[in-house]
């Protein structure tokens, strides 16, 4: 039998627009409850707008 996953993004951006910086500490407990409900980081994606980074964009899958 075929393994079927099921995916989940999520996009964290930085508290300030002037800033691409992320809170370390906050970014680890959110990585750290999704991988406690059985999700496993798959890839992270930068996006930015003018040249500066605006966010990025999280994608976890799980085995169904």
């Amino acid at each position: 039998m075929r393994k079927r996953f099921e995916y989940k993004s999520i996009e964290i951006k930085p508290k300030s627009i002037w800033t691409s910086v992320i809170d370390p500490i906050e970014l680890d407990q959110t990585i750290n409850k999704f991988g406690s409900d059985g999700w496993e980081l798959v890839t992270v994606v930068p996006f930015s707008s003018n040249g500066a980074t605006r966010g990025f964009l999280f994608t976890f899958k799980r085995e169904l």
